[in-house]
């Protein structure tokens, strides 16, 4: 299976994460000649990543690749069986992709300190904080986001904490944290898991690439 795009999209890494964790075999890639390209277009019209390509099907957003991939390999399952189970691990994937990421990805064009719209950075700042408060309550406390075994929600969240600790420190959020508990065990384990933490190792190099002053 192709998958085009880089790495340090949350997007992505959603896609990255689930191939993994199933074992499915892939192969991570930019379009040869850039998204706007007539033959990635040709692929995708919208001209966005990830898109991919596993055999004749060609399907593009995250979602659905995801999606797609639970359904077709069936080992390894990231939706839980029953019916309560898979909704609250699909809430606390919106929950961190809207409320938490949504907002946080919206700080990057206020990036430039000297260009900075300081009551907007307040907002976000403020929306992010609901968001994860919401998250606190959602989250299990258990070795995953939403339970013990490792879900769509983890699928979600990993990427988005990855932008969390990344960017929001720049912006006076020193501890995105902020001393949520479960929140707190929940990081601890992000970072130790193999799977989980080899994605954010990926996507800081693939940062520093992006930033080259932070080499």
């Amino acid at each position: 299976m192709d998958v085009y795009g880089g790495i340090l999209s949350p997007y992505v890494a959603r896609v990255i994460l689930t191939a993994r964790h199933k074992g499915i075999k892939h192969k991570l890639k930019m379009p040869t000649g850039g998204l706007k390209s007539p033959e990635f277009l040709a692929l995708n019209p919208m001209g966005k990543i990830p898109t991919i390509k596993d055999g004749s099907t060609v399907l593009y957003e995250s979602s659905v690749i995801v999606d797609y991939l639970e359904a077709k390999y069936k080992k390894k399952r990231i939706i839980p069986a029953s019916a309560k189970d898979a909704a609250k691990a699909r809430l606390i994937a919106t929950v961190f992709s809207e409320y938490v990421q949504g907002p946080t990805l919206a700080l990057f064009r206020q990036r430039d300190p000297a260009k900075r719209d300081q009551k907007i950075v307040e907002e976000k700042l403020a929306e992010i904080n609901r968001g994860l408060d919401v998250v606190e309550k959602l989250l299990s406390g258990k070795t995953w986001a939403a339970g013990a075994k490792f879900t769509i929600a983890d699928v979600y969240a990993v990427p988005c904490w990855f932008f969390m600790g990344a960017m929001l420190p720049s912006f006076g959020m020193a501890d995105p944290v902020g001393g949520r508990k479960k929140l707190t065990k929940y990081v601890a384990k992000v970072k130790k898991d193999k799977l989980t933490a080899t994605i954010l190792a990926e996507m800081g190099e693939a940062m520093k690439s992006f930033n080259p002053g932070q080499r």
